[in-house]
């Protein structure tokens, strides 16, 4: 008894309750907790933040890449002769819900454009949270203009008869007007008609066939890729880019003039096919189409019926025949003849037909003049070239 009761103070002392340990390791527990939420939180936000800013750079990256594609899917062609060597410009575009490009233009030479567009997108419900990204883009663009094998004012794959009338000059020609326009374009001298060894040029009348020389064969006359290849470009690809298409040919009258917009008079109408641009000078012209040489193509015969003016390149699967008082500047390439016309065509530049069925023969006749004009040709070629990258390093992200 004595033993027991010596322990028992032990006993209680051991027993007796620890205040405060508990809530120690509540509070310990608390703060680890809060720790380990806190960090979880700012992990979270921090992947929000990642998330947010990786889509907003790759919105802003996509619109400057759109911007630059934009460019050359619809370039106008409007820069190719207005614009000076190291001038520039701008052009905006908006992306609905994406963000906003701005691409500027800077000709580098005659034949080739710097071209950055400058992407823009952000993302976030606020403006304290919003998130905006810059991305620049950069590229090479070169005109890709056609080389024409045009060695006369008219080469044939077959015979040609000038009769009537008829003039054909080789001499190179300026157009009325044009001089300011053919300063830098050097004169070269061409023969008036251009045919295959064995076939035969004929005048009759009041006809007359002048050039240096006149008259002349030339094996490339025969090659039929003298009419169907133009250097970078193809019968296949100029007829795919056409401005104007007459899907069967035809038979078009007087309506044939350039046209600029009723409620924006400075601006040419190139949604009018009747408009093929202003190759005429001086008071009563349309100056906004002095630039504009589209590409025209007839699948099927065509006639034009005078009077009537345009510029360019015409594309015609089949004859032309010309009839009135009708006038071309530039290039007019067809796969068979050139037909017999009535009045007093005029053609500045070159005509180019292929002779597709052998036995027919090109018939120049009436008061038709056809003359051999570099200049005529060289701004139709360049005024109506598509861009395309360069080959080398032509695309580069500058950030």
């Amino acid at each position: 008894m004595f033993a027991l009761s010596r322990r028992t103070p032990e006993i209680s002392q051991r027993l007796r309750p620890r205040r405060g340990f508990a809530m120690f390791l509540a509070v310990g527990a608390l703060v680890i907790i809060g720790v380990l939420v806190a960090g979880s939180s700012f992990i979270t936000l921090q992947e929000q933040r990642l998330g947010q800013n990786s889509i907003v750079q790759t919105r802003a990256f996509s619109a400057a890449e759109f911007g630059l594609n934009k460019i050359q899917a619809d370039w106008d062609k409007t820069p190719n002769l207005q614009m000076a060597n190291g001038a520039s410009f701008d052009t905006n575009y908006v992306l609905t819900g994406q963000g906003t490009a701005k691409v500027r233009y800077t000709r580098l030479n005659n034949e080739t454009f710097w071209i950055v567009s400058e992407g823009r997108a952000t993302a976030g419900n606020s403006a304290a949270a919003s998130r905006v990204a810059v991305k620049r883009v950069g590229a090479v663009l070169r005109l890709r203009i056609p080389t024409i094998r045009a060695e006369g004012a008219i080469t044939a794959g077959g015979n040609v008869a000038v009769r009537g009338g008829a003039t054909i000059q080789g001499r190179d020609s300026v157009p009325p007007g044009w001089s300011s326009d053919c300063s830098a374009i050097p004169e070269v001298d061409k023969a008036g008609v251009v045919v295959p060894i064995g076939s035969t040029v004929s005048t009759q009348g009041g006809s007359t066939v002048q050039g240096v020389p006149p008259t002349r064969q030339d094996p490339l006359a025969a090659d039929q890729n003298t009419y169907i290849r133009y250097g970078d470009e193809t019968w296949n690809t100029l007829t795919s880019q056409a401005n104007v298409t007459f899907p069967t040919g035809g038979s078009i009258g007087n309506q044939v003039a350039p046209d600029s917009l009723p409620l924006l008079p400075g601006v040419c109408n190139k949604g009018n096919i009747y408009n093929w641009g202003e190759p005429w000078r001086g008071f009563g012209t349309i100056a906004p189409c002095y630039n504009y040489f589209p590409i025209i193509y007839s699948n099927g015969n065509l006639t034009l019926n005078g009077p009537g003016r345009g510029q360019g390149i015409l594309l015609v699967n089949g004859n032309v025949t010309i009839n009135g008082v009708f006038e071309w500047h530039g290039l007019i390439v067809v796969s068979n003849d050139i037909v017999r016309g009535n009045g007093s065509a005029t053609v500045f530049g070159g005509v180019m037909a292929r002779n597709e069925v052998k036995a027919d023969e090109s018939l120049i006749t009436g008061a038709t003049h056809y003359n051999y004009s570099s200049c005529a040709l060289e701004r139709a070629m360049r005024g109506s070239a598509q861009v395309v990258q360069a080959k080398e390093r032509a695309w580069t992200e500058l950030y």
